[in-house]
Order: structure tokens, then sequence, then C-alpha cells
């Protein structure tokens, strides 16, 4: 099923940004760390745009939350000619072992270009549910997908509800709705 999500760069501290959400009536549901381990056939990936990237890659990814979950993913992305990720539709499967899996990857001559850590803790109120995401290297970011009232909409119409309700959190965000974190990484300057 394909989604919309909004994902922006947040400026504030983690600390801020839990008071600010937790005095809005907020509550706290849920805690996570997402290990991804982006893996592509091509050599040079840094010179490919977002849209080729995603489109020759897959990512390994590990969860711990409660349990351990381990996933092999695949992400299908609709993108405008502006570089917006309209939706995305997932298609994942059960592991056994995240590190065999990669390791077959490896082994298979696709080339790991990408490590991403993130730190999600996701905060609920009514129907608006989102996932505060501490990434490793890049900083904080909301991630914020469509709730079922919205799924008849045209993706752009999504996208600007999303990002209103998040301009009315009053925190200090990026302009851009669409932060593509594996693309940032790979593109940071050390």
């Amino acid at each position: 099923m394909k989604e919309t999500e909004v994902t922006v760069e947040v400026f504030d501290s983690f600390e801020k940004v839990n008071e600010t959400l937790l005095g809005k009536g907020f509550e706290v549901t849920e805690r996570y760390v997402i290990y991804d381990r982006y893996f592509s056939g091509e050599k040079n990936v840094a010179a490919l745009s977002y849209a080729e990237l995603m489109k020759g890659s897959v990512l390994v990814r590990r969860i711990d939350a409660d349990k351990r979950t381990d996933q092999l993913i695949y992400k299908n992305k609709e993108i405008d000619s502006r570089g917006t990720v309209l939706s995305e539709e997932k298609v994942k499967t059960s592991l056994g072992n995240a590190d065999d899996a990669a390791a077959i990857l490896a082994l298979s001559g696709l080339n790991q270009y990408c490590e991403i850590t993130n730190r999600s803790t996701v905060y609920a109120k009514g129907n608006v549910c989102f996932a505060l995401q501490d990434v490793d290297g890049l900083g904080l970011f909301i991630e914020y997908e469509e709730d079922g009232s919205m799924k008849d909409l045209p993706p752009d119409v999504k996208i600007e509800r999303l990002t209103g309700v998040l301009k009315s959190l009053g925190l200090s965000l990026g302009s851009n709705r669409s932060c593509k974190k594996v693309f940032m990484k790979l593109h940071k300057k050390q």
C-alpha cells in the first residue's frame, strides 16, 4: 500500500521538542532504535540522483524495541520532478538475522554504501502520531505518515495537511518536507 509522509529537519534540541510536545498534550507511546544498512549494485552511488539511488537499493533493517526484528526492505518511491517524495510503498520480509542477510548481499557483490542509526520516540495525540528521530551524524527529524482519514486525498494535499500539523507545533523546523536521510548522509561534508 502506498503511503505519503513528510520528513522535516528539527533545529531545536531533543529536550526542547519533548518539553514542547508534552506541554501540548502529546504522549510518548513508543521508543525504539532502527539500524539500516543500504546496499546497491552501483559502485559510484554518490553520482546518482536520489530517485536512481533508491530505485537500485535494498536495505537490511534491525529494529530494537521490546523485541528485536530483522527485515529486508525495498522502498518503491514515487518522486516528482522537483525531487519531492509523493508516496512510498515498502515491500518487506522478515529475516532470521540481519547480519547474515547483510553478509549474503555483500558476498553477492552488492555494495553497502550507507549505515544509518535512528533513535525514535513516537508521540501521539488524538489521530496525530509521528516519530521524532535522532539520526546519528545528521541530527533530529520528524517523520509523519498519513493517517486513515487522508487515504483518498491526492499526495500533494496530504503533504500540505501533514506539514500544517507540524508547523502548528511551534518547533524550529526546516523548509524541506521531504528530507532524504540516506542521501543527506551520503553527501554530508566531513
